[in-house]
């Protein structure tokens, strides 16, 4: 902030009052102390896509969330790759899983666990199942927790979704779990804004992500209450940001 005023030759309040403005105009990214450009995406991959990207990141993700999850727990999950990983990891746990997923059941044969699949309407781009029916059915239920994948979070805008109808999905997730909500985001989605909003950062618990996520982003966001576990991306104990 200083650097700033004394290149532009103004105070520290003017650069400040200027920083706020782009912010709120969704240019810049604040972060305590300072500021960054805002990554934004509004291309939504396709799953076969999402499934190759930052694979090894993932599964370690995946392995990150299945520890906060306890013996018995009723866990929503919501589409996409990462959320997959999630469950590759407890499917020989004694839990039950209740997800729009559709791509759940053939990462679930010979699991110990008991898988439920809301109904709704089938988007094939990204394997999910959305619409009033899959909303019904999340509504009937009490989880223990929600972990939810998601095309960007930011310190500024939480989470964001690139599919509008998977937002109100996500939303509902979250209510139905109590407020024990984790994030599984690999490092490309930190500090991103996608199309929609979906979930503030205050009603999120935990982020688990890896160790490419911008260190600027997880400092704000762990600022703001969130919970901050970097998943190594390869064999190793995972840790939290200090």
């Amino acid at each position: 902030m200083s650097d700033l005023a004394a290149i532009f030759k103004v105070s520290e309040i003017t650069i400040r009052r200027d920083l706020d403005e782009l912010a709120e105009d969704g240019l810049i990214e604040r972060f305590h102390g300072g500021a960054q450009l805002a990554q934004s995406t509004g291309r939504e991959s396709l799953f076969v896509e999402k499934g190759t990207l930052h694979a090894a990141e993932k599964e370690a993700i995946g392995a990150g969330a299945a520890a906060l999850v306890k013996d018995e727990d009723t866990v929503l999950l919501n589409g996409g790759s990462t959320t997959l990983a999630v469950l590759r990891h407890l499917r020989q746990r004694n839990v039950r899983i209740v997800t729009n997923n559709a791509a759940a059941a053939a990462e679930f044969t010979d699991a110990v666990g008991e898988l439920i699949i809301v109904g709704g309407e089938f988007r094939a781009k990204s394997r999910s199942l959305i619409g009033d029916l899959a909303l019904l059915t999340l509504a009937q239920v009490h989880a223990s927790i929600c972990i939810l994948g998601t095309n960007g979070m930011s310190s500024r805008t939480g989470l964001t979704t690139s599919v509008y109808a998977e937002a109100a999905i996500n939303r509902l997730m979250v209510e139905r779990s109590g407020g024990n909500v984790a994030v599984v985001a690999d490092g490309s989605k930190v500090g991103v804004t996608s199309n929609f909003a979906c979930v503030p950062l205050a009603q999120v618990r935990t982020l688990i992500t890896d160790q490419s996520a911008d260190p600027q982003q997880l400092a704000a966001i762990r600022a703001a209450g969130v919970r901050v576990i970097v998943s190594p991306s390869s064999a190793g104990a995972a840790g939290e940001v200090p």
